[in-house]
């Protein structure tokens, strides 16, 4: 499995952190890094050597500084033009489906200023909205960020070398342990840590979009509000829930159990879910979950059944 690593930091040999990430993401096998500023400081991007790079990837990294709420320009400039039409997306805009999308960025503030209450009011995945949905019109299997905050150092002032080198490495063991599990996983593996995933999504009520991405077309969907089928089934359950419980809430798996089934996988979770209404008033379930998954000729996962009961 190639990984490859799309390094962009304006000031490479000033930072700390992304230097520190690169280097060590560079010694391991299969990896290749481009560091695009490198590349091109004149922002002016050879579309056919990036895209001819991406193309020979299994996994994609995307290694950045988090300036501004947001990723370097370079960064910028290098999407608009690299994941062009009939490359990334359109009629024939497939070359990249299936392939592993991971952002993985360096956060200079402290976690608390990320709440509702912080200084910087939202949490760090909203943020990242547009990246995620990029990956899915590309097609291709987002995974969950990886990020370290205070990984910024100003002598005297905050932090000290030391720290955020050794924050750094703490990211890069994150990394690393993504990209083995992901070369080693079986398909017990990858659907539990899909179900993490897809759960850790409805805590936040994320976009359908995410959702509808992993159900299959014309997929039977039982909730205690009734049957549905496939993707328009799903945002119409979706939205009925979203204006019943407020964000933020807590899904928790108490079990989940995996059984290979004719070519598809059987899924039964134990699920306790503590949530707060609309109107105020806390809510709590416990559920089980009856899945049937199936995981595609190009390792994506597909729901074909998603049944939920309510137990005492």
């Amino acid at each position: 499995m190639k990984t490859l690593v799309i390094l962009s930091h304006p000031k490479l040999e000033e930072s700390i952190a992304n230097k520190k990430i690169a280097e060590e993401l560079q010694k391991k096998e299969n990896v290749e890094v481009r560091d695009i500023f490198a590349l091109y400081p004149d922002y002016k991007i050879n579309v056919e050597a990036e895209q001819k790079a991406l193309l020979t990837a299994d996994t994609v990294i995307f290694q950045y500084p988090f300036w501004w709420y947001n990723m370097p320009a370079i960064l910028k400039v290098w999407f608009d033009e690299v994941f062009c039409f009939n490359f990334a997306f359109g009629p024939e805009g497939d070359k990249l489906k299936g392939k592993n999308f991971l952002l993985s960025f360096t956060i200079g503030g402290p976690a608390d200023a990320y709440t509702p209450l912080g200084y910087n009011h939202f949490r760090v995945e909203e943020f990242t909205k547009p990246m995620e949905q990029t990956a899915y019109l590309a097609q291709m299997n987002y995974l969950a960020p990886v990020y370290e905050h205070g990984m910024v150092y100003i002598p005297g002032v905050y932090n000290t070398k030391e720290a955020v080198e050794e924050r750094a490495l703490q990211q890069t063991t994150q990394i690393i342990e993504i990209l083995d599990d992901l070369e080693n996983e079986n398909p017990e593996i990858k659907i539990k840590s899909f179900a993490k995933q897809w759960f850790e999504h409805f805590d936040v009520l994320a976009d359908d979009g995410y959702f509808n991405n992993y159900i299959a077309n014309g997929a039977k969907l039982q909730f205690a509000e009734g049957e549905f089928v496939g993707h328009e089934g799903f945002s119409e359950w979706y939205a009925g829930i979203k204006n019943t419980i407020k964000p933020n809430n807590e899904h928790r798996i108490e079990s989940i159990n995996v059984v290979a089934n004719n070519g598809h996988y059987a899924v039964d979770l134990s699920v306790k879910l503590k949530a707060e209404k609309l109107s105020g008033e806390p809510l709590q379930l416990n559920v089980k979950e009856n899945w049937k998954v199936e995981i595609t000729r190009d390792g994506r996962i597909k729901i074909h059944e998603y049944i939920v009961n309510t137990v005492n």
